[in-house]
């Protein structure tokens, strides 16, 4: 009779443990489900070419917009400041490492807990 007792406990012990490695398994998920994929988008710059003259507006298409904890409009924001020279408020900005469609460039803008993704023009 002690016997079975003692496997009960044991198969009550690896229950909840199973239980509880199954929901740190899942706890990763939370961070994925704030994924959005904005697409893609074009920006406008505006460009000083001679002094006096009206400031020349460039559109500049961005393509592969993925973002991360952010959202789209945040994103469209930060990449038409990165890409207009003005403070990308707060976001740390350079070149990715994922795939992007030919005759683009990986960008990527990140800050703890936030990540934006995009494909800049390129050659």
């Amino acid at each position: 009779m002690k016997a079975v007792r003692r496997w009960q406990g044991l198969a009550t012990t690896g229950s909840v443990l199973a239980l509880a490695l199954g929901a740190l398994a899942l706890m990763p998920g939370a961070a994925v489900a704030s994924t959005h994929a904005c697409g893609n988008h074009t920006i406008v710059i505006e460009q000083e070419t001679e002094p006096g003259k009206p400031k020349t507006k460039y559109k500049l298409p961005i393509k592969q917009i993925v973002t991360q904890g952010v959202s789209c409009t945040s994103a469209y924001k930060v990449i038409t400041a990165f890409y207009g020279g003005k403070p990308t408020e707060g976001f740390k900005c350079g070149s990715g490492k994922f795939k992007v469609p030919k005759y683009t460039i990986p960008q990527q803008c990140t800050k703890p807990g936030k990540k934006i993704q995009f494909a800049g023009q390129g050659g």
